[in-house]
């Protein structure tokens, strides 16, 4: 009884305290290195006081109730689920998916690469803008070569008719692996040039890393993303993903060992269906490959509907509220400012830039032209909504800042739910467009082939050559760390 009581005594003083550490003025890597901390420490104690299963502040709670919901449900419809795992193989590995794998119905590869097709289209460019206005990433914008409104180069055509030939030809598999390779080599060219310039060659750039950012970055409610309405979008994911893997393989006789809820600390950071692996391993290649790509399938499925919604409810919003013409124009905000610059403590993550040394800002590429003339030690006027401020520019001539072009719509959801009765329309906002696109996210990461993802094992069962996975699978181990790098000069 008293361990049990320490152990509620435990998880409040956690949750406190995590909460404090959310709202803390910390800067974001300040934030989630100390959070880990904390959940690490609440974990440990945890299973220690209940001996429960898990290691590392991870705990692993486990139980075979459920069983007969997975296999009412495989037995409702079997060839739905078939043609929805067939869906998940198109969408990941595109038109290549004929030649891979044997048993795609006609049909549902014909409708599934139409709908892989319209998603490059009409999906694809509305993931980054909603997720850089509900999730706090690591993107650093400084220097924009064009407006919204200029002609599209050549070279941005070109690389837009790539992504859309790649997404094709090999589905989010092939472009997450081109994607997450090329930002590699920008990353490793930067910091080339930043090491020449610090060895005094004329070819270096100084200025190399500070425009880039992290290619990946961790998702935590509470850190950088809204805490409950994350927890809800996360809950949605996890409970489709891991539910279309157990029906699945009960669709295709492979028994289903238990299920269960991971935490870390306190707080539910994944789910699991478990199939027994051994009788899941000696099954045909086709069995093994409806039973892994099962959830990200379902993941997919989720963001298209998620998608709908999130449009459905985001005209409605603008139907019933209509916003005022300062909310139609685009702002240049303050998303971060950088330890150890001029801004630091000064401006504050939100404020609007209205003018940069007198020069009116009113897009991303009129503060790219302001700021690109600032030299090291120059006196930097800074007009913001908040007021007036001036600065002595830091090395590089930058003052430490980074920005981002407010999706201007969603600064008018968020001044709605401030007024008195109508919070919820930012709670519903947010969670329809985090579950758009985590569910989109964390289906296409998933089919990556990189250990433990479920795209290297399907990667695994169509390329036979062990020493070919094994490369494969280093060299996407390698372009993951090296798109975590750019962490280590935040």
């Amino acid at each position: 009884m008293i361990k049990k009581f320490l152990a509620v005594l435990t998880t409040a003083l956690s949750i406190f305290a995590f909460y404090e550490v959310v709202v803390s003025p910390l800067n974001g890597i300040m934030k989630f290195l100390i959070s880990a901390v904390l959940l690490f420490l609440s974990g440990m104690c945890l299973q220690k006081l209940l001996n429960l299963n898990g290691e590392k502040g991870l705990i692993i709670l486990a139980t075979e109730r459920g069983k007969k919901s997975l296999d009412r449900l495989a037995r409702w419809n079997p060839g739905f689920w078939i043609d929805m795992a067939a869906f998940g193989m198109v969408m990941g590995f595109g038109v290549s998916s004929a030649l891979l794998f044997k048993k795609i119905p006609k049909k549902t590869f014909e409708f599934s690469v139409l709908v892989l097709m319209l998603t490059s289209l009409f999906v694809l460019p509305f993931v980054l803008p909603v997720a850089m206005s509900m999730i706090e990433l690591p993107v650093k914008i400084y220097a924009v070569q064009s407006s919204v409104s200029a002609q599209p180069s050549f070279v941005s055509i070109l690389l837009y008719y790539l992504v859309f030939f790649c997404l094709v030809l090999g589905g989010f598999c092939l472009a997450g692996v081109l994607s997450f390779a090329g930002y590699s080599l920008v990353i490793v060219y930067s910091i080339l040039m930043k090491l020449l310039s610090l060895l005094g060659s004329p070819a270096g750039n100084a200025a190399a890393l500070t425009t880039i950012s992290p290619g990946a970055t961790p998702i935590i409610p509470g850190i950088n993303l809204p805490f409950f309405e994350g927890v809800l979008s996360l809950a949605v994911l996890l409970f489709f993903h891991e539910l279309s893997h157990g029906v699945l393989a009960r669709v295709e006789k492979i028994r289903v060992k238990n299920s269960g809820l991971v935490l870390f600390g306190f707080l539910p950071i994944g789910a699991f269906v478990e199939p027994d692996e051994k009788q899941l391993k000696k099954s045909d290649a086709e069995k093994q490959k409806n039973v892994l790509v099962a959830g990200s399938s379902a993941n997919l499925i989720l963001s298209l509907v998620f998608f709908v919604l999130f449009l459905g409810y985001w005209l409605l919003i603008l139907t019933a509220y209509p916003p005022p013409n300062s909310h139609l124009a685009e702002h240049v905000l303050i998303s971060e400012t950088l330890l150890d610059y001029p801004a630091y403590g000064i401006l504050k993550p939100g404020m609007i830039i209205e003018q940069w040394n007198g020069v009116e800002i009113h897009d991303l590429n009129d503060f790219s032209q302001a700021s690109n003339f600032t030299k090291e030690n120059d006196t930097v006027s800074v007009v913001t909504d908040a007021g007036s401020f001036l600065l002595n520019a830091g090395k590089n001539g930058k003052v430490g800042i980074t920005t981002f072009s407010d999706g201007s719509l969603s600064g008018w959801v968020k001044e709605l739910s401030y007024q008195p009765g109508r919070w919820w329309i930012l709670f519903l906002y947010n969670f329809i467009g985090l579950t758009f696109v985590l569910n989109f996210l964390v289906g296409s990461v998933n089919l990556l082939p990189i250990p433990p993802f479920d795209g290297y094992r399907i990667v695994s069962l169509v390329v036979k050559d062990e020493r070919l996975i094994k490369a494969i699978a280093a060299a996407m181990i390698l372009c993951f760390f090296l798109n975590l790098l750019p962490w280590a000069w935040q």
